[in-house]
């Protein structure tokens, strides 16, 4: 009887000492390919300039607001760099035109973002609205824009980066 009770009692410790992952529950360990996919965390970034034509009423206002859409969409964006890196870039408002038509206010913008190798990404937006809102659809407008610019500049990095295949861009091909 006492080797019995000693053999139980063996058994019960020997249990007691597996791990949780070897009962039969789904491991928690992440893959080691992605680790070298995601870089941790997210990178500094940094808005060297912003610039809108100097003709703009309230431009001062509009850069100001600009500069708080910019920021808020390169946080958002997929950079495929970590929290060691830096990433610098320039906007810039090539055009903004304001057109009020009686009933409809047209805002015409045109956007050009440049990362510091000289790639560039540039957004063009037309858009409509009620002139007596006449600021929140400017807004709008620099909204599309910058969020178009920001998502493409983040898809030129990480495709310099060698990142191609979270992009969904393929790899350019030499041309003889």
């Amino acid at each position: 009887m006492r080797g019995l009770s000693r053999l139980a009692l063996c058994g019960a410790l020997l249990l007691a000492a597996v791990p949780a992952s070897a009962k039969g529950k789904p491991s928690e360990k992440k893959d080691a390919r992605l680790a070298l996919i995601t870089p941790n965390g997210r990178p500094t970034i940094k808005i060297v300039k912003v610039e809108l034509p100097p003709d703009v009423a309230n431009a001062k206002g509009y850069t100001k607001y600009l500069k708080k859409r910019l920021l808020r969409e390169s946080r958002r964006a997929k950079w495929g760099a970590g929290r060691n890196n830096v990433i610098q870039y320039r906007f810039t408002i090539s055009e903004l035109s304001i057109q009020d038509d009686g009933d409809v206010l047209r805002v015409r913008c045109t956007a050009v973002g440049r990362l510091p190798r000289g790639q560039a990404a540039k957004s063009h937006l037309t858009f409509s609205g009620d002139p007596r809102k006449r600021r929140q659809v400017i807004e709008h407008v620099l909204d599309i824009v910058a969020r178009g610019v920001v998502i493409r500049l983040a898809e030129l990095e990480r495709i310099r980066r060698g990142d191609l295949s979270r992009s969904g861009v393929r790899a350019p091909r030499a041309v003889d």
